[in-house]
């Protein structure tokens, strides 16, 4: 948290400082105007033209932004829209493409997503669409193509939440493609620096999935174990408690 900078309330308690202050201030201000009226009015006009061109760029950022939005939803509308019947003779009146299978979705959507990208390279929601388009990847079982963009993502300023999103994204791409130590790697950096982060629980319980995976069930539960006891309170309490009946009964 920014620690404020303004008045005390030691400060606040005194007005008749501020009355005087504020009373200088005006007889100065006024002498000042009086004297550069001209420049200061010329001054005051660009100044307005600033404000104005950063509203108006600002205003153009967020049309921007809608429209990026309403974009990439319709993307995951694409991606998660009931499928056709065997016979294909019916659909949702909902404006969207539906498909016979999850890969003829798939692969819409994907379509539907690097149009938006090669439309819009400066959009807003550029690495929102890049991690959109890096997670049909993923579905499509093309994880060689996913890590790249992952990557791209990661070296680029993120907030933490899709920082989060593309490094669990990475390690997935990397275990998808079969190579469980830079799996591990990535996953292991999902908290970070700081070993009680957010993420933390989440990070083991991805390092324990991949020691289960490396045929290491003792360190797994090891690691199962840990996130009940350090995150009690864990959303995957419930996944870890089944994954561990089951590792124990071997």
């Amino acid at each position: 948290m920014v620690k404020n900078k303004g008045l005390s309330k030691k400060e606040l308690k005194q007005p008749d400082q501020f009355v005087s202050f504020w009373t200088h201030f005006s007889e100065r201000a006024g002498k000042y105007i009086s004297e550069r009226r001209k420049p200061l009015l010329i001054a005051v006009g660009a100044l307005a033209g600033v404000v104005t061109a950063t509203i108006i760029y600002g205003q153009i950022r967020e049309r921007a932004a809608l429209h990026a939005s309403e974009a990439l939803e319709r993307v995951s509308k694409i991606a998660t829209a009931d499928l056709l019947p065997a016979d294909g003779t019916s659909a949702k009146d909902d404006n969207l493409p539906h498909f016979k299978t999850d890969k003829e979705r798939l692969e819409a959507a994907l379509k539907e997503v690097d149009g938006f990208l090669s439309a819009e390279p400066h959009s807003p929601l550029l690495r929102e669409a890049q991690l959109q388009k890096a997670g049909l990847l993923l579905d499509l079982q093309r994880p060689d193509e996913a890590i790249p963009l992952y990557t791209e993502v990661l070296a680029s300023h993120l907030d933490s939440n899709l920082k989060f999103i593309a490094q669990e994204g990475l390690g997935y791409a990397y275990e998808g493609k079969g190579d469980l130590d830079q799996a591990l790697a990535a996953f292991t950096k999902l908290s970070g620096d700081n070993p009680k982060g957010f993420y933390h629980d989440r990070s083991l319980y991805h390092q324990a999935r991949i020691a289960e995976r490396k045929g290491n069930p003792a360190e797994a539960v090891k690691l199962y174990k840990e996130v009940l006891e350090k995150s009690p309170q864990s959303a995957l309490r419930d996944e870890i408690s089944n994954r561990l009946a089951v590792l124990e009964t071997k």
